[in-house]
């Protein structure tokens, strides 16, 4: 683990999103290099719900970034394909009818997944 991380990990004199960013860029440097981390034993600190607000949370951020101009929008739609990806785990998505009465969420998420994995790779890096 590189040591900047290490250090951002266990700064005392910063709040907690500031050392849970640390891991976030922890987990993707792991990542890049093609590796897993070992999970901790479950916690069970955060809910479903948690989770779930969480994740509009996150989306707010995501779409203000690419409604200002900050991010390119086919980033930030890319983003935001993934956390639905996310949200759909921890609670499915509504569903999206189509013409055709199809679902289309369903379709649009198979279709992501497949993409995913094709592309991603074990560790769902994707550039």
């Amino acid at each position: 683990m590189p040591a900047d991380t290490v250090t951002g990990m266990t700064q005392p004199d910063v709040g907690p999103s500031e050392r849970l960013y640390a891991m976030m860029q922890h987990l993707m440097t792991l990542a890049a290099h093609g590796q897993q981390p070992t999970s901790a034993p479950g916690r069970f600190i955060a809910t479903g719900d948690d989770a779930v607000d969480a994740v509009l949370q996150i989306a707010a951020v995501i779409d203000e970034a690419t409604q200002s101009g900050r991010i390119p929008v086919e980033r930030g739609v890319h983003a935001a394909a993934m956390l639905m990806l996310i949200r759909d785990y921890l609670r499915p998505l509504p569903e999206g009818p189509t013409r055709d009465g199809a679902d289309g969420v369903g379709r649009d998420l198979a279709e992501l997944v497949r993409t995913l994995r094709q592309t991603g790779g074990s560790t769902g890096i994707q550039g």
